[in-house]
């Protein structure tokens, strides 16, 4: 390597030894220079249809993580990255950066901006709002992101700096970060030794942090051995704050009995002997609890049953990404840390599986128990059992948002299995694109397992072009679509058959050659749409169809009013409360 690199080529390699190994985005007049060096980065370029689909898929590549460490892969993305250009670009981008921002997955998005000039002159120059105020994005994008970095700076090595630390924020917090590259600054010289700088991603973490931490896992420590009734609940923040192995451990180590939230699933294994199944309603257990341990809580009402299942403060202790709640009062400490001391504790002092359950205190999860008819139609509960059979060890399943994510939350999985399923955000259209990224993310990590979508036809709708990204650079992605002809989970909100929930008649199975398919070259492509039990049987237990390599689309005809049974006492809740004044 020459003693100095340009600006654009020292970010794109600040990515890669994160992890990030391929770059998202839409090219715009402002990034061209810059993507010129992506090659000698390493750094691979993926050009998706959208600036939306290039944040959910950024989102997705940096999900993935979960599952590396799952499989323990030698190597995982740290952060997903994009890269846009101003004002049109990264708008049409900001909704998955909320996204990512508010169910914490590390995303950096790189926006090329207008020259050093522009901005101290304030020209009226296109892609802005024509008034002179070039920096209203950064400023929107501050309220999405936790940390955001200027290098309109004329000294190099303190945009160097200002970068970098944006990074470690981007890490240390799980959050998206904002990055403005001004067109005139990417190819500025840079000394290459600063790449062998590493960057200090662990936080520091002097003796007096350690001796709160040990303090900490000894009241916890405390609280477990007298407890009668303890419960474990898992959620989906676990995942991006790297919980799922200390959690695991924890339940294997005392026996104490295990739930978990909707986005949680996944996270425990749900073969251990004391998983009682998703906290999708109270249960006898869950409601006598005397201590509860959360691990990666995320309490919104989509997450936890409207609220109904939020265990008492009182009896709760929270471990979160920076931080420890013990029953309200919060310490300044890593989730994780304390969790890995908690786990040593627990090796050297076992406390012996001493808490006994009946078949009442379960939730459990759905197995395949109905065999309908070859003829008859396919149901939503049918549907999920179904599919309890199908999933495979080291899978990747998304749940977007409508039935698929309240069907899919029962679903009886093997181990290790990641499910992806938003706590919060809730966006329609997300979990394609993020599709598209996790398979990416898989094939740059060596990430087994296939990566399945159940998408709603609304959902797929909103963000269809994926299909195009996931062709055109020959991704593994299985899409199940649950095509009910509209928005079924709004019907059952309001508006049963009102027009306004309707979605276009569109021909799902013909996708792949709409957006570019090519019969008979080296990549896979199978697509069908079923509308019984037997054809539905029949296309998955093909193994060509199930194997996963290649797109693989199936199109289940389903009933508009029909939603999963699990679901319906919640929606009902959900329904009345839009009706309070």
């Amino acid at each position: 390597m020459s003693r100095t690199i340009p600006l654009a080529q020292y970010l794109f390699s600040r990515l890669h030894q994160l992890g990030c190994y391929s770059i998202h985005g839409v090219p715009g007049d402002f990034t061209l220079r810059a993507l010129d060096h992506l090659r000698a980065s390493k750094v691979k370029w993926i050009g998706n249809a959208s600036e939306l689909c290039a944040g959910y898929a950024a989102d997705g590549y940096a999900r993935s993580a979960a599952m590396a460490r799952k499989s323990l892969s030698t190597t995982s993305p740290r952060v997903g990255a994009l890269f846009v250009t101003y004002g049109v670009g990264e708008l049409s981008a900001i909704n998955a950066l909320a996204g990512a921002y508010a169910e914490s997955v590390p995303v950096v998005q790189l926006v090329g901006t207008p020259s050093r000039k522009a901005w101290r002159s304030r020209p009226i120059l296109h892609h802005t709002m024509a008034d002179g105020r070039l920096g209203v994005y950064a400023d929107i994008a501050k309220h999405v992101t936790c940390a955001q970095a200027d290098l309109s700076c004329d000294d190099v090595e303190e945009a160097i700096e200002r970068y970098d630390e944006t990074l470690v924020q981007c890490v240390q917090r799980s959050k998206p970060v904002y990055v403005n590259v001004p067109i005139d600054m990417v190819e500025k010289p840079v000394p290459s030794k600063l790449l062998h700088r590493p960057l200090p991603l662990e936080p520091v973490r002097d003796k007096a942090v350690m001796n709160e931490e040990d303090r900490v896992v000894q009241d916890i420590l405390k609280r477990i051995m007298a407890s009668e009734k303890p419960l474990i609940i898992a959620d989906g923040l676990s995942y991006s704050w790297d919980l799922v192995d200390e959690a695991n451990e924890i339940v294997h180590l005392t026996g104490i009995p295990s739930m978990c939230f909707s986005a949680g699933k996944g996270v425990i294994d749900e073969h251990h002997p004391s998983w009682l199944g998703p906290l999708t309603t109270s249960t006898d257990y869950s409601r006598s609890a005397d201590l509860v341990l959360l691990f990666g809580p995320l309490l919104s009402n989509t997450n936890t049953a409207a609220w109904t299942v939020v265990p008492d403060p009182g009896i709760s202790v929270s471990i979160n990404l920076d931080n420890v709640n013990i029953c309200g009062q919060v310490f300044s400490v890593r989730g994780k840390y304390v969790l890995q001391k908690l786990v040593e504790r627990l090796k050297a002092q076992p406390l012996g599986q001493r808490w006994n359950l009946d078949r009442h205190d379960r939730n459990g999860s759905l197995r395949a128990e109905r065999s309908p008819s070859p003829s008859s139609p396919i149901s939503q509960d049918a549907l999920w059992e179904r599919m309890s059979t199908w999933l495979r060890p080291h899978d990747t399943y998304l749940l977007a948002n409508g039935t698929p994510l309240v069907g899919g939350r029962s679903i009886a999985i093997p181990s290790p299995t990641q499910v992806v399923a938003s706590g919060i955000w809730c966006s329609i259209g997300s979990m394609l694109p993020c599709a598209q990224g996790i398979a990416l993310a898989k094939r740059d990590h060596n990430i087994p397992g296939r990566s399945i979508i159940y998408e709603g036809d609304g959902s797929l709708q909103v963000t269809c072009q994926s299909i195009s990204d996931i062709i055109r650079y020959k991704l593994d992605v299985t899409i199940v679509v649950c095509n009910n002809a509209g928005y079924t989970y709004e019907r059952y909100l309001h508006g049963m058959r009102e027009e306004y929930n309707d979605v276009p008649v569109w021909s799902y199975a013909d996708a792949p050659a709409f957006f570019g398919a090519k019969p008979g070259n080296d990549y896979r492509t199978m697509s069908t749409k079923v509308e019984t039990w037997g054809e539905l049987n029949d296309v998955l237990g093909d193994e060509n169809f199930a194997d996963g390599q290649g797109l693989k689309i199936i199109d289940i005809v389903m009933d508009p009013e029909d939603m999963p049974s699990s679901a319906k006492a919640g929606l009902k809740r959900a329904s009345e409360a839009l009706r309070l004044p």
